[in-house]
């Protein structure tokens, strides 16, 4: 309607002719021919034109034109996307599905053509705004590089990690051995020190290391990597499933990454990820400092400018990389299997459930959301971690139980004790063979009969040379303040209840 209202304005306004509106306005004689004629038969002058919109001044010059009537049947397309989300479904098995139902008549390249107007106009592109130092994007190259070792002659790809600053395009990425958790983490980590601060927001993809469900709107982070994100104090936000445009950046870098770095490597050989990683600091300068196309600057300059102000410094320590046993069952000796070597947890836990986080150097165990116990990671094949405070009453009595543990309690109850523990520790094989009498002496006895007796029956003993649980047993039971001064060895003369005595034989 443009161009037929300069038409009318030229000849009603202006009063010029129609060959002299075909030589300014560069229009054929005949729609400026036809364009006057449908305005005379209108009865339309340049005053009422001016007022008009487009639309009614269509109306007005083609009165002719009528709106294109609507299929009688439209196919529901939004059915026909989710019929096209399950396996083997495609859209010809779906027109001929509705061909033959005989709803509509429809050829099959116009259902395919109206299915993809519906398709592109529900798909429409939101523009994203990059603040400064917000969001770090992050991703593995789909190129990799081939490392080869020098003894064995064995080739394995390297993984090359991916980080991309949003507002600046600054980008890092080095060589790993594979995707894994601990490598993910690492690369994190060795990005954040690269960059020289933190981001606000990771906006990973959906791949295991990091999301564990991919939910739409709620997905669940993996474990170790939501830990990772509250040390650093950081949010992750991860990128929808089959949705390449919500990390667009970090995309573009990988494409950046693969034609100025990768693709330039790939006639290289190389022995070590350390080889790999020099070469690949070097063109990862030369990539940040390579001038934009299309804006003034480079990726390091605008790094520089935008984004290196607005990031947050760095805590003191790395995160330390920890790994997680869920759902574990506390056993009822109320110590955790962790690879072959068990830790101890309160013995009140036993038959409940808890969690085990455990590091290169310490180990916990939480139960309700809380540190149940901590050990110092402990790396014997077969061995226990024990700690006194968890264990039941009873079992306590029995821990730790040494030579040196027993020579120390006998020493609080006298000399002569002492030297009968020591006697005890010395005459078999192992000490650990004497452990029962000498437990008995200086737990049982002494809380039975109390310290100045069992030191009194001990020296008894120690007179008699006859060292023994059961002989100093049965001078407190018969009564050690009562026996002579010069007792004899025959144990016969000692009342006793097992002993029969010379009467037996008479």
């Amino acid at each position: 309607m443009s161009v037929h209202r300069e038409i009318l304005r030229h000849v009603l306004l202006l009063g010029l002719s129609c060959n002299k509106v075909h030589e300014v306005l560069r229009i054929s004689r005949g729609k400026v021919q036809d364009c006057m004629h449908r305005a005379q038969t209108a009865s339309l002058c340049w005053e009422l034109i001016e007022s008009l919109p487009n639309d009614q001044l269509e109306q007005m010059l083609f009165p002719e034109r009528q709106p294109q009537e609507s299929p009688a049947y439209q196919p529901d397309w939004e059915k026909v996307l989710a019929e096209l989300q399950r396996r083997g479904v495609k859209l010809r098995l779906l027109y001929e599905e509705r061909r033959d139902s005989g709803t509509y008549t429809m050829s099959y390249s116009q259902f395919c053509r109206q299915f993809r107007t519906w398709a592109k106009s529900r798909e429409l592109d939101m523009r994203q705004e990059h603040k400064a130092g917000e969001k770090l994007f992050v991703d593995f190259a789909g190129m990799t590089v081939r490392i080869t070792d020098p003894v064995t002659g064995e080739t394995e790809s390297a993984q090359i990690f991916v980080a991309t600053f949003g507002a600046s395009n600054y980008t890092y990425f080095e060589g790993i051995p594979s995707q894994k958790l601990k490598l993910w983490i690492a690369a994190h980590i060795n990005a954040f020190k690269f960059f020289g601060g933190l981001p606000k927001f990771v906006v990973p993809d959906n791949l295991k290391s990091a999301i564990v469900s991919a939910e739409k709107f709620d997905p669940i982070l993996n474990r170790t990597y939501q830990r990772f994100a509250e040390h650093y104090k950081i949010g992750i936000l991860p990128a929808r499933a089959r949705r390449p445009k919500d990390k667009a950046k970090v995309e573009k870098g990988v494409q950046n990454t693969e034609y100025r770095a990768l693709a330039k490597l790939r006639d290289r050989t190389f022995f070590s990820y350390e080889e790999l990683n020099r070469e690949l600091a070097l063109l990862m300068k030369e990539t940040n400092n390579e001038p934009f196309q299309k804006l003034s600057g480079s990726r390091a300059s605008w790094f520089a400018e935008v984004d290196r102000p607005a990031l947050r410094s760095l805590p003191k320590e790395d995160f330390e990389f920890e790994e997680w046993l869920v759902g574990v069952r506390v056993p009822r000796d109320y110590h955790i299997n962790l690879f072959n070597h068990f830790y101890s947890v309160p013995y009140k836990l036993v038959d409940q459930i808890v969690d085990v986080r455990f590091t290169q150097h310490a180990v916990e165990i939480i139960h309700n959301n809380g540190r149940a116990a901590s050990h110092v990671r402990s790396w014997a094949e077969g061995g226990k971690t024990t700690a006194p405070e968890h264990l039941a009453p009873t079992h306590a009595l029995y821990h730790g139980l040494t030579s040196e543990y027993f020579i120390e309690k006998a020493a609080l109850i006298g000399p002569s004790t002492t030297i009968v523990v020591k006697t005890l520790l010395s005459s078999k094989m192992y000490p650990q063979l004497s452990y029962g009498e000498c437990f008995g002496i200086v737990k049982t006895l002494k809380s039975s009969f109390g310290v100045e007796e069992v030191e009194l029956a001990c020296s008894q003993a120690i007179r008699l040379q006859s060292i023994g649980y059961r002989v100093i047993k049965g001078i407190l039971k018969a009564g050690v303040r009562n026996l002579p001064e010069q007792i004899t060895l025959r144990l016969g003369d000692i009342p006793h209840e097992n002993l029969r005595g010379s009467k037996q034989y008479q």
